[in-house]
């Protein structure tokens, strides 16, 4: 199964079916991007069983595949960066059931119900509690406490921490950022119940003790 995803995590992935789908600032868009220099009707993706061609639609800010800005339909690849409006979205391929998050660590530790924890909210793992009784490490690489195996991520993304009564996300210069309730946080911002933490395409609700 082929998407298109945002790299900044703002909105959920979009699968590639046939006949295709529109980008554009308006809702009547598939993908909609509110953003300054996107017309209505800005680009369109045409799907054709495994084959996906990006145009541009006379739109006055362009668009740019990799970098390289398109004036001719366009063939799309698995790791292709589509720009719009300096935003930008990627083509990634899902293979069935695989796990997206993988825990180890501290992230496997067993705890009760006077400590902090996050909760997957998306993706196979909905549900599944993760205690954060001590400072826990997320980002891309199988070392961290929790890995998200999705390419929006950095290496090394965020941290929890709690301290005292309370629970800190520090985002750790990545390079999409760490976002709270939707917001992008600049350094580290203090969780409360019901939180939604985000980090690219997966989400936790907070649980305080």
């Amino acid at each position: 199964m082929f998407k298109i995803q945002f790299r900044d995590g703002r909105s959920e992935a979009v699968v590639l079916e046939s006949p295709g789908k529109t980008i554009g600032k308006g809702d009547v868009n598939d993908i909609v991007i509110d953003a300054d220099g996107v017309n209505g009707f800005h680009a369109d993706i045409k799907v054709d069983g495994d084959t996906f061609i990006i145009s541009d639609v006379n739109s006055k800010s362009g668009t740019r595949v990799n970098g390289t800005g398109i004036d001719t339909p366009t063939q799309l690849s698995v790791g292709d960066v589509i720009e719009i409006g300096g935003v930008e979205l990627e083509m990634v391929e899902e293979t069935g059931a695989s796990k997206t998050l993988v825990l180890s660590g501290t992230a496997l530790l067993q705890a009760g119900a006077d400590c902090w924890s996050v909760v997957a909210d998306s993706g196979l793992e909905r549900g599944q509690v993760i205690p954060v009784t001590d400072r826990i490490e997320i980002g891309r690489a199988l070392e961290c406490d929790i890995s998200i195996l999705e390419p929006a991520l950095s290496r090394k993304h965020a941290e929890l921490e709690p301290l005292g009564p309370d629970l800190i996300v520090r985002d750790l210069g990545s390079v999409n950022g760490t976002y709270v309730n939707g917001e992008k946080i600049e350094d580290e911002h203090t969780l409360k119940e019901g939180d939604v933490l985000q980090f690219g395409q997966i989400r936790f609700i907070v649980s305080a003790p």
